[in-house]
C-alpha cells in the first residue's frame, strides 16, 4: 500500500519554512526536522537526499526505503506536523533494519510518534 500524495511536501517554500523556523534531531544516518501544523488533519513529510549520498540508483533506493519506514509507522505518527528527513552520507551503507532503528528512535526523540505501551 502507498503512501498518499496528499502526504508529501513539494515546495522547496515549505522545506525552507520547516528548516527555518522547526526543531531538528540529528541521528546516525537521518536528520528530522519537524514544525507543528494545527490546520493539518494528518501530517506532511518530505524527503532530502543530496548528491553526497551518492548516485541516482542508491539515492532512489534509500527514498524508498525512508517511505515505507513512514509508511509502517504511519498510525503511529502524531498528526498536525509537517516533516523532512535529510539522509546523511552513512545512510545508503546501511540495512533497512538499522535506518528504521535510526528512524524511530528520531521520531520518538522529536515527539512526532504518539504514546506507545512500553512491553
Amino acid at each position: 500500500m502507498r503512501l498518499p500524495s496528499r502526504l508529501r511536501l513539494k515546495e522547496s517554500r515549505d522545506f525552507a519554512r520547516i528548516r527555518k523556523e522547526g526543531s531538528s534531531q540529528a541521528g546516525r544516518f537521518f536528520v528530522l526536522a519537524l514544525l507543528r501544523d494545527d490546520s493539518l488533519a494528518d501530517f506532511r513529510f518530505g524527503l532530502v537526499t543530496g548528491k553526497k549520498l551518492g548516485n541516482a540508483v542508491q539515492r532512489n533506493r534509500l527514498r524508498r526505503q525512508i517511505r515505507e519506514i513512514i509508511r509502517a509507522a504511519r498510525s503511529r505518527i502524531r498528526p498536525g506536523f509537517n516533516f523532512i528527513t535529510v539522509g546523511r552520507w552513512r545512510a545508503p551503507a546501511a540495512t533497512y533494519a538499522e535506518l528504521e532503528q535510526d528512524w524511530l528512535r528520531l521520531a520518538r526523540r522529536a515527539g512526532l510518534l504518539q504514546n506507545e505501551p512500553r512491553p
